[in-house]
């Protein structure tokens, strides 16, 4: 019985090398980049700037004050207090309110959070360029168009010249040629502010 014993043990041992071997392995790692993983992103229709632009009910440019999390039916959802610096497009506001999906209830005598992949974050502090579309369930609130799309930050470059960038890297967007992973993207901030105001000149 022992020797049974032992000898499935080995068995055990000899798998695990062997599967952290495989896990390790660089050229199987380098290729797996380029695959979809359901279970690591979501998915999104394929939007440009002026699929954005049109969809849009405002878009702004300003800078997080605060975010809380609340249920909103049996959902999490995260509310970002938006202190508004320039409006491109919809009513005038000083502050508007941001729904994101997910969320933490730490009130409860267990914490619940809610967490959706690739879903745009928004932290206190941060300077951001928005896209956003009309939320009915959150009183006076908007939503981000196209999932993660319509959510830029701004930050300045090594030059002082402020700059929008955006992690689409968890996100699978939908278009006319089939599915593709979305990428990193950074621009001026004066060159995507000329595409939107280019794209509301045409309507």
């Amino acid at each position: 019985m022992k020797k049974i014993i032992i000898g499935i043990c080995c068995l055990v041992l000899i798998s695990v090398m062997v599967s952290a071997m495989w896990a390790n392995n660089p050229a199987r790692t380098s290729k797996d980049k380029d695959v979809i993983d359901p279970s690591q992103i979501s998915l999104a229709m394929d939007l440009s700037i002026a699929d954005m632009v049109n969809q849009s009910s405002a878009i702004v440019v300003g800078t997080c004050l605060d975010t809380h999390s609340v249920w909103v039916d049996r959902s999490l959802v995260t509310l970002a207090t938006i202190s508004v610096r320039e409006v491109l497009k919809g009513d005038n506001s000083s502050t508007i309110t941001v729904a994101l999906p997910g969320g933490v209830d730490a009130n409860r005598k267990f914490p619940v959070a809610m967490t959706y992949p690739g879903a745009p974050r928004i932290i206190p502090i941060e300077e951001v360029f928005l896209f956003l579309t009309i939320d009915d369930q959150v009183v006076g609130g908007y939503t981000i168009t196209g999932f993660s799309q319509g959510k830029f930050s701004i930050a300045k470059d090594e030059e002082g010249q402020e700059v929008v960038s955006r992690d689409l890297t968890r996100t699978a967007l939908k278009g006319k040629n089939g599915l593709r992973r979305g990428t990193i993207s950074q621009t001026p901030l004066s060159e995507l502010k000329n595409q939107v105001v280019r794209q509301l000149q045409k309507r």
